[in-house]
């Protein structure tokens, strides 16, 4: 029974530990506000994401509606309700993590390409898209 205790307790102290990632998930002070990071995420967003996010105005490749799920244009005001820290690591991670993996996502995972600045730039960009009619 001493063992159980002890375990768990260690278990509890190592969960409360805050993992090097975690501090990833929050953006800088204010950064999702300012209008110079987000016209900065709009750029990246045209250079990396318009072919399979965008609409087809804005260049949206037309093989990119088969995708199973359909990668969203991000116009959804939903996506103002979406935790920042989720984009953050669907751009960042891609398909890599489950359930996307399984469900079939061919999302990459951009962390290898873009800084973590670049990466919420993009987020803050998202969530201007998504208050756009």
């Amino acid at each position: 029974m001493r063992y159980w205790l002890i375990l768990c307790f260690g278990l509890l102290i190592c969960g409360c530990s805050e993992s090097p990632q975690s501090s990833l998930l929050v953006p800088p002070p204010h950064l999702l506000q300012q209008p110079e990071q987000q016209q900065a995420g709009a750029v990246l967003f045209y250079r990396y994401c318009r072919e399979c996010h965008g609409t087809l105005s804005e260049g949206r490749n037309r093989h990119a509606g088969r995708f199973v799920a359909a990668a969203p244009d991000f116009k959804s005001r939903s996506y103002l309700d979406t935790k920042p820290a989720y984009l953050y690591m669907r751009i960042a991670q891609g398909k890599q993590v489950e359930p996307y993996r399984s469900q079939g996502s061919v999302m990459p995972a951009w962390e290898a390409h873009l800084s973590e600045q670049q990466i919420w730039q993009l987020v803050a960009y998202l969530r201007q898209r998504a208050g756009a009619d």
